[in-house]
């Protein structure tokens, strides 16, 4: 039902048209086909639809903010990834309103409606739910472009940016075995629910498999991504009768918490055990021992998804654009190598095929 006084997203949703097209027709700014611009002031005609006539909640223009939400903005990830999406919005005149969600889908769910009715332009989303209703059911109502990063959530967004989860674990695991001959590999996760999660778990499992090696259930350790869930976890896993050799870690602050732990203890890494990390940041070559982990330009993903974000905004709705970011390997001490190099390992991943790049 249309209300009383129609709104710029009642045109736009009757036109069968995003909002930000809608707005470029009835404005005459920017570039709509004629058939289009045609057809939305056809619709706006029918609606009686006035500019400002309702209130200053009205979205009859570009606001020029998108907003970026994300699980936690102190993890160095996402600091950076806002940097770069940040860097590339204001090139193009927009600013960024920042939310943080504390990795809690209610919360996600309260950014993503206030950020929407307070006429945002688009979104830049890292999602920590499993279950995409929230935002597809926000993307539909406002006719909101939103790009997602990092966690995926199917059938949502006008862009997806995702790492090469699976393949990065694969190569990180290898390289225990090749290279440092270990047998029994623990793993200790994170949110299984979300996409980054499942895939690197999968890539844990499929590693062990490649290398001839039994997927042992008692080795797999799942918490969230916390640094507490690291130091947990690991200790869990030192427990084990048949313990572990070595220790992949799917993000940097469960890395941290388990090379918190295990110094408390008093394992030597990498000489009792070996460990490796999905994530590199500042720091990892900095600790004791410096961390062997997957490279990657975490900027370069946050530009990405606003070049996404800015490309929605001036293009008619279409198929989704998906990436994947190749990533290499970053050989540092905690392995059990001695000299540190970076960028020594094969790049794995590759964009998505049929998807060029969202420069």
């Amino acid at each position: 039902m249309i209300a009383a006084h129609p709104r710029l997203t009642d045109v736009a949703q009757a036109a069968g048209v995003s909002v930000a097209t809608a707005s470029r027709a009835l404005s005459g700014r920017g570039s709509v086909a004629s058939e289009t611009r045609d057809r939305v002031r056809r619709v706006a005609a029918d609606l009686d639809f006035h500019p400002w006539a309702a209130g200053q909640t009205l979205r009859t223009r570009s606001t020029r903010m998108i907003g970026f939400i994300v699980p936690d903005i102190s993890s160095t990830f996402y600091a950076n990834a806002l940097k770069g999406a940040q860097h590339r919005l204001q090139a193009a005149g927009y600013q960024i309103t920042l939310m943080d969600t504390d990795e809690r889908p209610s919360r996600e769910e309260a950014a993503l409606r206030a950020l929407a009715a307070g006429r945002v332009d688009g979104l830049i989303l890292c999602s920590s739910s499993g279950d995409g209703s929230a935002v597809r059911s926000i993307e539909r109502r406002f006719q909101l472009p939103i790009v997602l990063f990092d966690n995926i959530l199917e059938g949502v967004g006008a862009g997806r940016i995702t790492l090469a989860n699976e393949a990065g674990i694969q190569l990180l695991v290898g390289h225990l075995v090749e290279v440092h001959g270990h047998r029994r590999i623990g793993y200790v996760g994170g949110i299984e629910s979300e996409t980054s999660g499942a895939e690197r778990l999968a890539g844990y499992q499929a590693g062990l498999r490649r290398h001839g090696l039994r997927y042992d259930e008692g080795c797999v350790r799942l918490g969230d991504w916390t640094v507490a869930a690291g130091r947990g976890e690991t200790a869990a896993l030192l427990e084990l009768d048949d313990p572990v050799s070595a220790i992949v870690y799917p993000c940097a602050d469960l890395a941290l918490g388990g090379l918190s732990e295990l110094r408390a203890r008093g394992v030597s890494v990498p000489d009792e055990i070996a460990i490796v990390c999905f994530d590199d940041t500042d720091a990892a070559p900095l600790l004791d021992p410096p961390l062997t982990v997957l490279a990657r330009r975490d900027r370069d993903i946050g530009a990405l998804a606003a070049s996404m974000i800015l490309r929605a905004l001036v293009e008619e709705p279409g198929e989704p654009m998906d990436v994947r970011i190749p990533m290499e390997l970053a050989v540092r001490r905690s392995c059990g190598c001695g000299q540190a190099t970076t960028g020594g390992g094969p790049a794995v991943g590759s964009h998505s095929a049929g998807h060029g790049r969202a420069d």
